[in-house]
This record gives C-alpha cells, sequence and structure tokens, in this order.
C-alpha cells in the first residue's frame, strides 16, 4: 500500500510501501504533529483509525499468543 507522508514541518513529502496497520499509524502521526505520545493520548475516539492508532488491531488480541506454542524440542 503506497502512502505520501509528510516528512518534516517544512511539507516535504516522501512516498512510501507501508502495511494497513502501518499507514493507518502513520496516519496518526501526521495528525498529532509527529508525536508518539499524542498518538498514545489521542482523545478522538469517535475517529475511526482510533482502534488502530497504535500500529495494532483490536480484533486480533489474543490470536498467536506465545502460550499457544511448542517449545522446539517438545
Amino acid at each position: 500500500m503506497k502512502h505520501t507522508i509528510v516528512k518534516n514541518l517544512g511539507g516535504e513529502t516522501k512516498t512510501v510501501s507501508l502495511n494497513p496497520l502501518k499507514a493507518i499509524r502513520a496516519t496518526c502521526l501526521e495528525c498529532v504533529c509527529w508525536s508518539p505520545k499524542e498518538v498514545k493520548l489521542c482523545p478522538s475516539t469517535l475517529c475511526a483509525l482510533y482502534p488502530y492508532r497504535c500500529g495494532t488491531n483490536p480484533g486480533r488480541k489474543g490470536i498467536g499468543d506465545s502460550s499457544n506454542l511448542r517449545k522446539k524440542g517438545s
């Protein structure tokens, strides 16, 4: 997925290939002027991207849990 991001405050842009979650994360970072702390503290709960803002998919919670994996050699 191609995504155009604003690289700096001068308005310089850069086009990069990102998976969907990374593209959402980049959009959220752009929204709060590239402050990761502000992304985590985002108050915009009505935003469609809000549940995905930290680069995770809440719909996949618990999938791939390491406790379910067998150790090598067992």
